[in-house]
């Protein structure tokens, strides 16, 4: 609805809505005509309730706001140079660099080596790069990947003309890809710019710097970028239109109305971008739905937001990776469908746990459900029966009462197969609860979700305690040797296991579950074995008739060579990245058994024995589906 000063100008502008209406049908259903005849006014004086954004200082200013304007500015004589590094790394510290050795991450973040691709063919990473896209099954995978793409290292120079393509320009793809907009934001700034055909020409590094701006909500640093650039490039139709949008966001409408006639005269069929600009111009309440997400350009999205009009979202779980954190932030979605975003987000690694408390905090809780809210959780295992266990627990003062409730959350979890997302969710709230006997009976619980949440160090007082509460009875027993296999896989051979540990582990399993128990051990050898504990041959024997096989997942059989040779040869970079593409598109449990562990027996070998750890624990997390019982305090 637009706001006017005087009843003749509410009716001047209805009037023009309507004639732009039908000037918007006559140029999609015969847009040969509008050129035959005058131009016709398409949006009168459409004005705007306000500002949605301050008004451009000018646009082709060189203030200080402006400075990545200028930087980025469309000019083939501009040059941006290497700024935004982080401190310590320089595109000149490296033998044989070149501007695409370019990274972001030094060795107290995890950076892999600077030799990392030595011995591996430039084609090679290229090809290896384009395959990246799809969500790793895990966030610490997700992690690998992400320094793989951020650290700096040597590229091999190109032995044919062919494969001189940029590299650093395919690992900002790639990272465009999972959804890593930070980090894809950092490493643009951080690439020098230029006309080689291994850098980033001007042009280019506006254009991907413009839609990273338009997808994250960063509209103002968009907007300085494409202010200037439709001037500098008339001609370009993308800037045309990201030029336009701007203009309206700082309440331009006479531009707006020049430059949206001029596309239209020349032809402009996007029919997509009419209707959103009068979604943004307020002159319109009903819109043809809007397609999926996975269809939108960063441009309609950015207009989107401001319009408060909501992509097509029939099923959340398809979301690409590249568009989880952008949409669950979408406030004009639905809340349903950003709540279960939030939570793929979380287990991927691509929203916080913050983020995703936020939203629980959100959600419709009827107060009667508090006081049972264990019972409605067990009972509605979705999103909403998860903010309220999550809200009622967090919301219990008594120690006693708050370990009591964490124990059946985590017992949910695991049961649900979302043990790992459980704990990082209640690991903090564990940590108010005090390490003393009369807790006991939750020591192995509490151990167990803090490695599960990568927090060994608080999980220490709480396995000295679960340790001597395991000669209380067989069920402690087991719930102690379960953290303990935890710890051993998240740590390797720094946690010993005593003599006969793993023959009581087993009968532990078999005795709670006889039907999974071959299955589990299975796995269980196979990552022990992965990560460098030796396994008698006789437990194989004993198993090979019990495991029964199961339809499953396997990558393509040359990529799964492939890591093998290049994890056998030590090529490092190679060898890490065809792991974690061996383990991407899927649930972990969705591969059989020999994927995963040489998976995790290739990062073994590779050198990544921290990465070959964390891998081993969560894909034993994910198979553990069978919640350990343990004794609750009175």
């Amino acid at each position: 609805m637009i706001n006017s000063h005087a009843n003749g100008r509410t009716w001047h502008l209805r009037a023009g809505f309507w004639v732009l209406m039908l000037a918007l049908s006559l140029s999609f259903s015969a847009g040969d005509t509008l050129a035959q005849g005058a131009p016709k006014p398409l949006l009168p004086s459409l004005g705007a309730p306000k500002p949605l954004l301050p008004p451009a200082s000018g646009t082709g200013s060189t203030t200080d706001s402006a400075t990545d304007t200028v930087e980025m500015a469309p000019s083939p004589s501009a040059d941006s140079g290497a700024s935004g590094t982080k401190d310590g790394i320089s595109i000149n510290s490296l033998d044989r660099v070149s501007g695409e050795s370019v990274g972001t991450i030094g060795q107290d973040e995890s950076a892999l080596p600077a030799t990392m691709w030595d011995g591996t063919p430039r084609s090679a990473i290229q090809r290896m790069l384009a395959l990246v896209g799809e969500a790793p099954a895990t966030a610490s995978l997700r992690d690998l990947m992400l320094r793989i793409l951020l650290s700096p290292a040597a590229v091999p120079q190109a032995t044919d003309p062919a494969d001189r393509t940029s590299v650093v320009k395919a690992r900002i793809d790639a990272l465009e890809r999972l959804g890593a907009w930070p980090d894809y934001i950092r490493l643009l700034d951080s690439v020098p710019a230029g006309d080689d055909e291994t850098a980033l020409p001007p042009v280019l590094r506006a254009r991907l710097k413009t839609d990273a701006g338009f997808l994250t909500g960063d509209t103002g640093k968009s907007c300085a970028i494409a202010r200037d650039a439709m001037l500098s490039l008339p001609e370009d139709r993308y800037w045309q239109k990201a030029g336009a949008f701007c203009q309206a966001l700082a309440d331009e409408w006479e531009s707006v109305e020049f430059n949206l006639r001029l596309m239209l005269e020349l032809g402009d069929q996007d029919a997509r971008y009419f209707e959103l600009m009068r979604a943004v111009s307020g002159t319109v309440s009903d819109l043809p739905q809007m397609p999926e997400a996975a269809q939108l350009r960063p441009l309609d999205i950015a207009m989107m937001r401001a319009a408060g009009v909501a992509p097509s979202m029939p099923d959340p779980d398809a979301v690409p990776a590249s568009l989880i954190s952008i949409l669950t932030s979408f406030k004009a979605l639905r809340f349903e469908d950003r709540l279960r975003l939030a939570e793929r987000g979380e287990r991927l690694g691509l929203v916080d746990r913050s983020e995703l408390i936020s939203l629980y905090e959100l959600v419709d809780i009827d107060p009667s459900q508090m006081q049972n809210a264990l019972t409605a959780a067990a009972a509605d295992p979705s999103a909403n029966g998860r903010a309220l266990l999550y809200r009622a627990i967090a919301s219990q003062t008594l120690p006693l009462a708050r370990a009591q409730a964490i124990q059946q959350a985590l017992n949910l979890g695991r049961a649900e197969g979302r043990y790992g997302a459980t704990a990082r969710l209640y690991a903090p709230l564990i940590q108010e609860i005090p390490t003393t006997s009369p807790y006991a009976w939750f020591a192995a619980d509490a151990a167990s979700a803090f490695i599960a949440a990568g927090m060994s160090d608080a999980a220490a007082p709480w396995m000295e305690m679960a340790a001597r509460e395991a000669r209380m009875g067989p069920e402690q027993a087991t719930a102690w040797r379960d953290a303990v296999i935890m710890s051993r896989l998240s740590a390797g051979e720094d946690v010993p296991l005593e003599k006969n540990f793993l023959r009581e582990w087993w009968r532990g399993v078999r005795n709670l579950g006889p039907e999974n128990a071959p299955a589990r051990a299975t796995l269980l050898f196979g990552l022990l074995e992965a990560t460098g504990a030796e396994t008698p041959g006789t437990v194989w024997r004993g198993l090979i008739d019990q495991a029964a096989p199961k339809d499953s997942k396997t990558p393509p059989p040359a990529l799964l060579w492939a890591r093998r040779d290049a994890a056998g040869n030590g090529r490092l970079g190679e060898g890490a990245l065809l792991t974690v593409l061996s383990l991407s598109g899927a649930e972990l449990l969705d591969y059989d058994t020999g994927t995963l562990t040489e998976s995790v027996r290739a990062l073994s070998e590779l050198g990544l024995e921290k990465d070959a750890y964390r891998l081993s624990l969560d894909i034993y997390l994910a198979a553990s589906s069978t919640p350990a019982p343990a004794t609750a305090g009175e």
